[in-house]
């Protein structure tokens, strides 16, 4: 009689890909989910620094009546 193969869970086997640079992040990678999207942590650092800033002085008043 064969000796039973011990079971892996299925999730070890999904394997995942960065929504910014289409490579595949690894099991012992550290990963970002936001959004139901999945990123490397240092492909969300370069997204999150690449958001744009409001136009303007920040510093300006607004005098209207």
């Amino acid at each position: 009689m064969k000796a039973e193969k011990s079971r892996i869970p299925i999730t070890d086997f999904i394997k995942v890909w960065c929504e910014h640079c289409c490579i595949r992040i690894d099991a012992h990678e550290e990963r970002i989910e936001v959004g139901g999207k999945t990123y490397h942590a240092d492909c969300y650092s370069n997204l999150s620094s690449a958001t744009p800033k409001p136009k303007g002085n920040e510093h300006a008043l607004d005098f209207r009546a």
